[in-house]
């Protein structure tokens, strides 16, 4: 049982200690993944407006009738006799409005992104964390070795039996109180 909480707390103890010590390459390497996606997702939109592009282009040189329409739109012409109906501002023939410089939003953040900012920015908290695991180290290299089983053992039952007093006094006995 000692062997076990001893390797458990030195557990613990390394838990902690990569905690603040990955958690700044974590948060850095989240932000870089999530720069890498936006990048990737603007250049398949880049692609995409490209190939637009080069079809409304084809079109242009290739098809009078859509040059025609084109300029029609482009400089409001009507042909004689020719009747417009007003359509909604979407549905109309229009080249779509691109904007180079906008950011896509890619994924949201992690729930644990908050955390890691803590641990990464906060020096205070850092450093209590780091100190928790050095203590539970010395604490674990300290007492919980062979040598020290009786006392470890005399140690829990003292606190075991402080505890059961204590809580004695709070517990509801099972018989019923006599009534007068």
């Amino acid at each position: 049982m000692i062997s076990l909480t001893f390797w458990l707390l030195l557990f613990l103890a390394a838990s902690l200690f990569a905690a603040v010590v990955l958690s700044p390459r974590y948060l850095s390497y989240l932000e870089l993944r999530n720069e890498y996606l936006s990048n990737q997702v603007q250049l398949v939109t880049l692609e995409n407006q490209v190939e637009y592009l080069k079809q409304i282009a084809h079109s242009l040189e290739h098809d009078p009738e859509f040059r025609s329409e084109v300029a029609r739109v482009d400089f409001d012409a009507v042909r004689p006799g020719e009747e417009r109906i007003a359509v909604a501002p979407d549905l109309a023939l229009d080249l779509p409005k691109w904007n180079p410089r906008r950011k896509i939003p890619v994924t949201s953040r992690a729930w644990y992104v908050p955390m890691l900012n803590v641990l990464s920015e906060n020096q205070k908290i850092r450093s209590s964390i780091l100190l928790t695991a050095g203590v539970i180290v010395v604490l674990s290299f300290t007492f919980l070795h062979e040598s020290q089983s009786r006392q470890l053992e005399t140690v829990t039952r003292s606190t075991k039996d402080f505890l059961s007093l204590f809580l004695s006094r709070y517990r509801i006995s099972e018989e019923e109180p006599d009534e007068d």
